[in-house]
């Protein structure tokens, strides 16, 4: 992870985790001639209480002669903008502070806080939304040969033992202990009940299956991009050409795999892209006849012409909730009945559904709800709950719209494109429509002064968030 000689950004939120780092980093600075900087991003979502966290880091840097680098970003407003869960746009904003400090003052590695219990809920996360091996890689020790994560051969206990025991100061995140996000649900409820029911060394097993899967993964990387580079016909300004016929001749396996090495091709990335994205590009290779296509997530767009198969990028975004079916697919409703908490995840739609129960001190400003989240008065639901797409006559009646009205209306009144109304999608009560998915929900089931019990209903992209 590091040499002599290494200039070192620490990430420090100020929680535990990244107090701990620091400090163990500046206890072998010295004999490894380590220059340490400390960075801090404060992500304007807990008002004063990110201000003096803020402040706490700086403290500390201070105290121990460290450079301070410090910076805010509005992620409520990236979040928006790019539609985004709020948790993957303070991912993005935190990475592109870290990668500017960097830059700017000349670091080479960036250190960060996470810890053997960060990467068993992280298995459990993408174990529950579907995955596969790359999934269960969990978070590498390494990456790019420039990000490190010392602390990934250590539990959490130790890591609050040390703090405690060294009397060094951190500040507690209060959003930590909110469990309307996934991540926190796994870490206060299932990783315990795993824990004490099941296995009592549940972390280190799933650490050991991420080392185990992490290598494979390596190593069947290394296969499939020789077989990768025969079948790229062409690479373009924002598109890649592969041979048909050698998708067509490959283990299946084999194709799903190079169709992923063109699409993170193109993006960068694969953080909006599913197993269902993945099949469906892969039918394109199946099919006979003329001229085939579908869209995914990103502006994505792939077609089979001839003996080739094609995936451009556009400039136009696909909103994140947007179904990706094949053209001429149209999918049934999925029902969803409680108890709630339950997650629904419908592979051959790339979506999935999540209904959480939330209590009103849980409830955040409007202002701050994306359009993929709707907070629902729970009494005036009438399960199951359902997704389906529109159908012709289709009524509801919008929020703040003064009556009912057909779908239709309410389209051409927003301006919306055809194209756009064709993909939405409903959600529904045995009584009718409560939400049209991303845009607005109907006025029966708001949330009033007299409401007692609330849903928060989300809707995501498989492999996301």
């Amino acid at each position: 992870m590091l040499a002599a000689g290494d200039r070192v950004l620490v990430g420090v939120s100020g929680g535990v985790d990244s107090m701990a780092l620091l400090h163990l980093l500046g206890r072998v600075a010295a004999q490894w001639n380590l220059a340490i900087g400390v960075a801090h991003l404060n992500h304007c979502l807990r008002g004063a209480a990110a201000d003096d966290d803020a402040a706490a880091v700086g403290r500390t840097a201070a105290a121990l002669g460290y450079p301070y680098h410090a910076g805010r970003a509005q992620v409520t407003r990236v979040k928006r903008k790019l539609g985004l869960s709020l948790e993957e746009a303070a991912r993005r904003v935190r990475y592109a502070f870290f990668n500017k400090v960097m830059a700017d003052a000349g670091y080479n590695k960036l250190a960060l806080g996470h810890h053997m219990d960060d990467n068993a809920e992280q298995m459990l996360l993408a174990l529950l939304r579907g995955t596969g091996p790359r999934g269960l890689s969990g978070i590498a020790p390494v990456r790019e040969d420039r990000i490190i994560r010392p602390l990934m051969g250590v539990r959490r206990a130790q890591i609050e033992d040390y703090v405690r025991d060294a009397g060094i100061p951190w500040v507690k995140d209060a959003s930590n202990e909110d469990t309307r996000f996934m991540r926190n649900r796994i870490r206060r409820v299932l990783l315990p009940l795993l824990t004490t029911s099941y296995n009592p060394r549940i972390v280190e097993r799933l650490n050991r299956l991420a080392d185990v899967m992490r290598t494979e993964e390596a190593w069947i990387a290394e296969l499939v991009g020789a077989q990768y580079e025969q079948t790229v016909q062409q690479r373009g300004t924002g598109s890649v050409t592969l041979a048909l016929h050698r998708l067509q001749v490959s283990a299946p396996a084999l194709t799903r795999r190079m169709i992923r090495m063109a699409l993170e091709e193109l993006t960068g990335n694969l953080r909006k892209i599913g197993f269902s994205h993945i099949q469906n590009v892969q039918g394109l290779t199946e099919t006979t006849g003329g001229r085939k296509e579908c869209h995914l997530p990103g502006g994505i767009r792939a077609w089979r012409s001839n003996d080739r198969l094609i995936l451009s990028i556009g400039p136009r975004r696909r909103g994140r909730s947007e179904a990706v079916l094949p053209k001429g697919t149209v999918p049934p409703a999925k029902l969803l009945s409680g108890p709630f908490p339950k997650t629904l995840l419908i592979e051959e739609m790339g979506l999935g559904l999540q209904v959480v129960p939330c209590a009103r001190e849980q409830l955040p400003a409007w202002r701050d709800v994306g359009p993929d989240r709707v907070y629902l008065d729970a009494d005036q639901l009438n399960p199951p709950l359902a997704i389906r797409p529109v159908r012709p006559g289709d009524r509801f009646a919008p929020l703040g719209a003064g009556g009912s009205q057909k779908l239709k209306k309410f389209f051409i009144d927003h301006r919306i494109p055809r194209e756009d109304r064709v993909k939405a999608m409903v959600v529904t009560d045995t009584q009718g429509i409560v939400w049209l998915v991303s845009r607005r929900i109907d006025d029966r089931v708001k949330v009033t002064a007299r409401t007692s019990r609330i849903l928060s209903i989300e809707i995501f992209l498989l492999d996301t968030r």
